[in-house]
C-alpha cells in the first residue's frame, strides 16, 4: 500500500469519527431539550386530580340528653277492657275520647274482627269500581305500576322506610286493578258478598264507657315515671347535678291509661362541656337536631338557655322543640346531635392547597391603573392542556378536606376567579405553576 493511500484512509477515519461525535452530541442535545420540554411544558409529572363537587359539613355538639315535657297522667279505667281510639303522638282535645271500654276481651276480639272485615270490604269495593270506570285503561294502570314500583325502590335505596308500607300498598292496589281489568282476578263481587256475610254474622257488644283526655295536647299510651322529674317552669334553674341524679318515680304502669303532653313545646336537657356551652351560648339561636333512634333526618329546634355549672367546666343546654310524632312522643333518654353551623360548598382535599402569585389591577380616583401582585392560597385546576391557579375562599376546614365557597362575597377574590363545580383539581404532582402545559 502506498503512503498516499494510507494518508487518505487516515483522513477518512478522522472525518468519520468527527461526524459520529457530532451526531452523538446532537442526539444528547436533542434528548436534553426533549426532557426540558416534556418536563416543563408537555409532561404531566404524574399529576393526579379530583373533581370538585358539592358537599355539606357541620359543626356538631353531641350529648346524652333527657327529654322533658309538660305531662299529665291519665288514670286507668275500671270499666272493662280498653280499645284505644287514638295513636301515640296524635293530637287530642280536652274532651276527646282516648279509649273505649268493653265488658270482655271476647267483645274486643269481635270488634277487631269486624273492623278488619270492614276494611277489606271497603278496599275491594274501591277496586271493583275499576270495572265500571270508563276513564281508566290498561296503559294508565301500567304507568301507575311503574311509577309506584320506582317510588318503592327510591325509598329503599335512600333508606327511607317511614312511608314505605303506604307505597307498597299503593303498588299492590295497582297490580290488583290490572288483574281485574285483564280478567286474571276472579269475580270480585262474589268475594265482597262473602265478606259481608261474615261481617253480618259477627255480634259486637256495646261499649261500657269511654276515657277522655281531660286536657288538650298529644296522647301517649305508656308512662315511664319521669313525667314529673323535671319542672318545666324552672328549667332555667336546672343544673348538671340535676341531670346526673335524675331517676324515675316508683309507679305502676297498670294504674294509668297513658298520659297527655299538654304543651306543644318540649325540651332536650343536654349536659355539655364548657367549650360546647360557648358554641351554644346564643339564646334564641335556631339550630337543627338529629335524634337517630327516633327519626330520620333533622328537625328544627331553638336554644333557649345554657346553664353553667359552678365548676366552670360543665353546663346544661336547654333546647326547645315543637315537632311531634309517634316516636318523638316516647323519647326520654336519648343521644342527640345538635347542628350549630352548616356549611355547603365545594369539597376539596387539603393536599390540593398551594400558595401562588395572583396579579390584579386597581384604578384610583383619577382613572390611573396600578398592577399588583400578591401571594394567596389556592388550587391548580386542569383547563384543557394547561394548569390554571385559582384562589379559594375557605368556609370550613376538616381533618383532610376543606369546603370552598364557589361564590364568595365581593372583594374576597383578588382577581375574581375561584374554583367551580366539577373542576379537575390537582391533588398530586411536581413542579406546579400557573400556565404550565400538560399532556
Amino acid at each position: 500500500m502506498s503512503k498516499e493511500t494510507s494518508k487518505d484512509n487516515g483522513k477518512r477515519s478522522q472525518i468519520t469519527k468527527r461526524i459520529l461525535l457530532g451526531v452523538a452530541i446532537a442526539l444528547v442535545l436533542v434528548y436534553i431539550v426533549f426532557l426540558f420540554i416534556t418536563t416543563n411544558f408537555m409532561g404531566n409529572n404524574n399529576i393526579v386530580t379530583e373533581t370538585a363537587y358539592n358537599y355539606k359539613a357541620y359543626d356538631i355538639v353531641e350529648s346524652r340528653c333527657y327529654v322533658a315535657r309538660d305531662e299529665e297522667y291519665l288514670p286507668a279505667s275500671s270499666n272493662g277492657v280498653l280499645v284505644y281510639d287514638v295513636s301515640d303522638g296524635d293530637k287530642v282535645t280536652s274532651d276527646g275520647v282516648i279509649a273505649t271500654a268493653y265488658a270482655t276481651q271476647e267483645d274486643v276480639a269481635a270488634l277487631q274482627q269486624a273492623e278488619e272485615l270492614d276494611r277489606k270490604i271497603e278496599y275491594l269495593e274501591s277496586l271493583n269500581s275499576v270495572n265500571t270506570s270508563a276513564n281508566i285503561g290498561i296503559d294508565t294502570i301500567n304507568g301507575q305500576i311503574n311509577d309506584r314500583l320506582l317510588s318503592v325502590m327510591k325509598s329503599i335505596n335512600a333508606h327511607d322506610y317511614s312511608g314505605i308500607s303506604h307505597e307498597e300498598e299503593d303498588l299492590l292496589t295497582s297490580i290488583l286493578r290490572k288483574q281485574i281489568l285483564t280478567g286474571e282476578q276472579g269475580n270480585i263481587s262474589d268475594k265482597i258478598a262473602d265478606l259481608k256475610n261474615q261481617r253480618t254474622a259477627i255480634s259486637v257488644g256495646s261499649p261500657t264507657g269511654t276515657v277522655k283526655a281531660g286536657s288538650a295536647g298529644y296522647f301517649v299510651s305508656k308512662v315511664d315515671g319521669y313525667e314529673k322529674t323535671f319542672d318545666i317552669a324552672k328549667l332555667d334553674e336546672l343544673t348538671v347535678d340535676d341531670i346526673e341524679n335524675a331517676s324515675p318515680a316508683e309507679i305502676n304502669p297498670d294504674d294509668y291509661t297513658g298520659k297527655i303532653i299538654k304543651n306543644v313545646n318540649w325540651y332536650l336537657l343536654c349536659p355539655v362541656t364548657a367549650d360546647e356551652a360557648t358554641a351554644l351560648s346564643h339564646a334564641d339561636q335556631t339550630v337543627k337536631i338529629r335524634l337517630p333512634s327516633a327519626i330520620d333526618g333533622e328537625i328544627p329546634a331553638k336554644i333557649i338557655g345554657v346553664n353553667a355549672h359552678a365548676d366552670g367546666e360543665r353546663a346544661v343546654a336547654i333546647i326547645q322543640c315543637n315537632y311531634m310524632n309517634d316516636a318523638l312522643s316516647k323519647l326520654r333518654r336519648e343521644n342527640v346531635e345538635i347542628i350549630v353551623n352548616e356549611y355547603e360548598g365545594l369539597k376539596i382535599s387539603k393536599a390540593a392547597l398551594h400558595d401562588d402569585d395572583v396579579t390584579y389591577t386597581t384604578t384610583d380616583d383619577k382613572g390611573n391603573d396600578t398592577e399588583h401582585t400578591e401571594r394567596v392560597q389556592g388550587v391548580y385546576v386542569v383547563y384543557g392542556v394547561e394548569l390554571v391557579f385559582k384562589q379559594v375562599a375557605i368556609d370550613y376546614s376538616g381533618d383532610d378536606y376543606i369546603i370552598c365557597n364557589p361564590a364568595p362575597k365581593e372583594g374576597t377574590l383578588l382577581n375574581g376567579s375561584t374554583v367551580s363545580l366539577y373542576d379537575k383539581v390537582v391533588v398530586e404532582g411536581g413542579d406546579l405553576f400557573n400556565g404550565k402545559i400538560i399532556s
